[in-house]
């Protein structure tokens, strides 16, 4: 099995397996990502639930991360 990459293109490096097993569930359970719309201007991306659980995320950084943006 090939090991999985975060979006930040590293394998996951979740310093804490147990935070890694539940993202992995919430995953299991909701789907990789979720859609962050962001308050300035209304638009929407696909954010994967292992980037935000490991790097964060600041709504100013959306546009320039290169997750899909999406109509609302």
């Amino acid at each position: 099995m090939a090991e999985q990459l975060c979006p930040c293109g590293k394998p996951l490096h979740y310093s804490n397996p147990s935070t890694q097993a539940l993202v992995e569930r919430m995953i299991s359970l909701l789907g990789p990502t979720i859609k962050v719309t962001r308050t300035q201007d209304g638009r929407t991306w696909r954010v994967p639930r292992h980037y935000i659980a490991l790097h964060g995320l600041k709504e100013q950084d959306l546009p320039d991360l290169g997750f899909e943006e999406i109509s609302n």
